[in-house]
């Protein structure tokens, strides 16, 4: 008995460093993942931190260009509208006239429709369907709740209640929920970036795209871009007169030219900051009839990063 028990003893010391060994390796792999996963995370942590710094400092420049662009004797072509301020860190101003675009409001009244049924037909509409949808765009904004035209919309062709409201568009995101609007978005998609609510409703014939400047003079499109060429090319000056642009478009003077001028007074600043990866997109409208400078509308577009959180 007492071998026996001897060889027992001796059997449990045997293993018994083998399960210390264990136990100690289990210890090393928990405590190495445990600081992988804190290297880790710190290295997050700080990559989210730069980011938000980048982030703030790109907003930084993008304002920078704001302030730059506000003044009333900044110009579009001005050197100071481009800032390189380091090697990662820039800003650069766009900086033109929200008379570019078709203020829609000022396109509803009875004098001024058939330009918009006009338009619609230039998108490859029907006379008939543009006139159902330029009156449909009316029956949303006058006060009464008589339909214009057999194939306009008013209240009991809605759905919903309280539409349409009889009262101006007050905002771009209000178009969706025109009757017959999807006819609009399968002519032209991107119909929506013709129009704007700002502006005095004059045409800027120095800022306006060649697109909207043929179909709202009834000028050939191939006229429209010679015109654009001429305001925009290495040696070129803003038009100075209705008169000449006129002549380049070849259109007579008619009522047509009364929605037009050469320098529309409602200005539309977009400022990009730049900082490392990240970038900042402001927009801005600034009124500046009076002399003194009146912001309408403030947009910031984006702030992006490729390792924003």
């Amino acid at each position: 008995m007492p071998i026996l028990s001897v060889k027992c003893v001796s059997q449990s010391h045997k293993h018994a460093p083998a399960s210390v060994l264990l136990a100690v390796l289990c210890l090393l792999a928990v405590l190495s993942f445990l600081i992988i996963t804190t290297a880790a995370m710190s290295r997050e942590h700080g990559e989210m931190q730069l980011a938000r710094t980048s982030m703030m400092r790109a907003r930084q420049l993008a304002e920078s260009g704001i302030a730059v662009a506000s003044h009333p004797l900044i110009q579009a072509g001005d050197p100071l509208l481009h800032n390189q301020v380091s090697a990662i860190e820039s800003f650069e101003v766009k900086l033109t006239t929200e008379e570019r675009l078709l203020n829609l409001n000022a396109l509803l009244t009875a004098e001024r429709l058939p330009l918009l049924e006009r338009i619609f037909i230039s998108w490859g509409l029907s006379l008939v369907d543009a006139q159902d949808i330029a009156s449909t765009f009316m029956d949303w904004t006058d006060a009464d709740d008589l339909k214009r035209r057999p194939g306009s919309a008013e209240s009991l062709d809605y759905q919903h209640p309280g539409l349409p409201p009889n009262r101006p568009f007050i905002s771009l995101e209000e178009l969706d929920q025109v009757a017959r609007v999807e006819e609009l978005d399968a002519a032209r998609p991107d119909w929506r970036t013709w129009f704007t609510l700002r502006g005095n409703g004059q045409l800027d014939l120095n800022t306006a795209p060649a697109e909207i400047l043929s179909a709202v003079t009834g000028a050939t499109l191939e006229s429209a871009e010679k015109l654009e060429s001429i305001r925009e090319g290495p040696d070129g000056a803003p038009l100075k007169s209705l008169e000449e642009a006129a002549a380049i478009l070849g259109i007579a003077k008619s009522d047509t030219t009364k929605l037009l001028t050469v320098q529309g007074p409602t200005r539309h600043v977009e400022s990009i900051g730049r900082a490392g990866d990240a970038h900042c997109d402001i927009a801005l409208v600034l009124d500046l009839k009076g002399g003194t400078p009146r912001m309408v509308e403030w947009k910031e577009f984006s702030v992006k990063g490729p390792r924003l959180p």
